[in-house]
């Protein structure tokens, strides 16, 4: 009886632990809002000029004033952040903010998800001389980003479903996270922007996410010349997301 006892007592622990890990925060820009759509909490503020959701995504201008930004959840041990990028240019330069935490390099747990010299990568406090990269931004094409703090103190890093590698260091936190700007401020990313995801913990199955898609984002004349629909060739006449 004693054995039984313990057993449902582990089972009812390990459901408390896998039913408090949830999705926290998602961005999708549908109706042109920046809201999060999971909660009311963590809704996303409007810096500088009023931002471009025409397209159902984000669209990062490339001035680091013209940005969104929310207090965060704070010091997590795990979590899971994943977004979508989509740009017409490869090279833009150095460091240009997607998704930042804190506001200078200097600050404990700031770290970047940016594009630098062609390539997507991320960049933190501890690995401020040392940026470990993602991958290759491609053009005219949507691309999936997901970085996952675990342990405590390490991280995982994907691209388009697939593990690029581990960081061997703490990514940092979410005290307080930016869209479209680095952690300086001062330098942006030049593209699109969409379907930003937070879960409270580092078990989300990052290629399952990539295989949902980005949803379906319209991309117009003066950003574009196509609509693009991840996943599907021709023309696409209406716009609808999947989750």
């Amino acid at each position: 009886m004693k054995k039984f006892i313990s057993i449902l007592a582990l089972t009812a622990v390990m459901c408390a632990s896998q039913a408090s890990a949830a999705l926290i925060a998602e961005y999708n820009f549908d109706d042109s809002q920046a809201n999060n759509s999971v909660d009311a909490a963590y809704d996303l503020a409007v810096q500088g000029s009023a931002p471009d959701l025409s397209t159902g995504a984000f669209y990062s201008d490339g001035n680091a004033s013209n940005r969104l930004e929310v207090a965060g959840p704070g010091g997590m041990s795990d979590w899971t952040v994943s977004l979508w990028v989509y740009t017409e240019t490869q090279m833009q330069g150095t460091f240009k903010g997607i998704f930042s935490n804190f506001d200078s390099p200097n600050t404990a747990y700031s770290w970047q998800i940016d594009s630098h010299d062609g390539d997507y990568r991320l960049l933190s406090k501890q690995n401020s001389n040392n940026a470990l990269a993602l991958g290759q931004a491609k053009l005219y094409q949507w691309q999936h980003i997901v970085v996952q703090k675990f342990g405590g103190n390490n991280a995982r890093l994907y691209l388009d479903g697939s593990l690029v590698g581990t960081t061997g260091f703490n990514p940092g936190g979410l005290q307080n996270f930016r869209v479209g700007t680095n952690r300086n401020t001062n330098s942006a990313f030049a593209g699109f922007i969409d379907n930003i995801q937070i879960w409270n913990d580092s078990q989300v199955n990052a290629n399952a996410v990539f295989q949902k898609g980005v949803g379906f984002t319209t991309v117009s004349a003066p950003h574009a010349v196509a609509l693009l629909v991840l996943g599907f060739a021709g023309l696409v006449l209406s716009r609808k997301r999947m989750n």
